[in-house]
């Protein structure tokens, strides 16, 4: 069920990474798999191989200089261990996006299952359809400035 995602939780698990460093989109995904804190049960390689998979069929920026980069299948075991990290570049990288503008911001969501792992892709899509969260992504606003933004209606 829809409700029982809360983007907000998520992110507090996961956290906001600032100045990650990278020129390419797999160089970044480097950086974030060794800088963020994963939960025990994966290995940093096995994210950054799920990652550039999906970015190689088709690429995860999603407009508006924010990226969703994410595996194709769930890579979790554990419910208690999905998360979302907010991951802002040191430099923005070009990833192709519809609208031409350079992704400055990466959102990736982990789960361990299909059915979350599309509400949670879903859910951030309005999330990212308000400009107040649009505005603290841009702004790099800390968790507890960004918490009360993922409540949606």
């Amino acid at each position: 069920m829809i409700s029982d995602i809360n983007i907000g939780e998520y992110l507090r698990l996961g956290g906001i990474y600032k100045d990650v460093e990278g020129e390419t989109a797999t160089e970044v995904f480097k950086s974030i798999c060794s800088k963020i804190d994963l939960p025990k049960e994966l290995a940093p390689r096995v994210l950054y191989d799920a990652l550039c998979a999906r970015e190689s069929i088709l690429s995860t920026a999603v407009g508006n200089g924010i990226a969703i980069p994410h595996s194709q299948h769930p890579i979790l075991k554990e419910d208690i261990n999905q998360r979302i990290y907010i991951c802002h570049l040191k430099e923005p990288i070009d990833m192709h996006a519809m609208d031409g503008l350079m992704v400055r911001t990466m959102i990736i969501p982990l789960s361990s299952s299909v059915k979350t792992h599309l509400q949670m892709i879903s859910r951030l899509a309005r999330l990212l359809a308000k400009s107040d969260f649009k505005k603290a992504l841009e702004l790099k606003l800390g968790i507890d400035e960004i918490y009360p933004l993922t409540q949606l209606d």
